[in-house]
């Protein structure tokens, strides 16, 4: 039972859009993770710039660096 967490900054999209994308990555995730597409949730959170690094950077990038499928390619 996959559940993706996204938390990004701030887009601006669309209900819509957001379902597109909801739709997208679920049907990704299912056949890349041979997982029914009902089994999967997925939340997504924008955090403003300006909290990034304190409400996502050092509490889930940093301390679990080594966990990440990919990296960050960039410094905070």
């Amino acid at each position: 039972m996959p559940h993706i967490d996204i938390k990004c900054y701030p887009k601006g999209l669309s209900k819509q859009e957001l379902q597109s994308f909801a739709d997208d990555l679920t049907t990704f995730a299912s056949q890349r993770l041979n997982t029914p597409k009902e089994y999967i949730t997925i939340a997504y959170t924008e955090v403003p710039a300006e909290a990034w690094k304190e409400s996502v950077f050092d509490t889930e990038i940093a301390p679990n660096v080594d966990k990440l499928l990919r990296k960050p390619q960039y410094s905070m």
